[in-house]
């Protein structure tokens, strides 16, 4: 990270970067709006609602976009599976 600080990044990495950022949005406005009260359907559908917003903001074509969150997906995947084993491993 401390060497990012120094140079400048290509352009394409900005906007990767901020199409997932999206992403990460949506996980927090959804737990903002449930923290307001509203129903988990309606937290979802407003989190989501700006989450495509930036996603469309980013410029990334959809077919990018679907990779971007595949890889995100299968990196969330490998955690929850390592996450999982040390919770069991505690247990026993």
């Amino acid at each position: 990270m401390g060497e990012e600080l120094g140079r400048i990044l290509p352009a394409d990495e900005w906007v990767r970067r901020h199409a997932e950022s999206a992403l990460i949005s949506a996980i927090r406005l959804r737990r903002y709006w449930l923290s307001r009260g509203r129903p988990e359907s309606e937290a979802i559908e407003k989190a989501v609602k700006q989450a495509i917003g930036m996603m469309a903001s980013s410029g990334l074509e959809p077919e990018k976009l679907l990779e971007l969150f595949r890889d995100h997906r299968r990196a969330c995947d490998a955690f929850i599976k390592m996450l999982e084993r040390v919770v069991r491993e505690r247990r026993a």
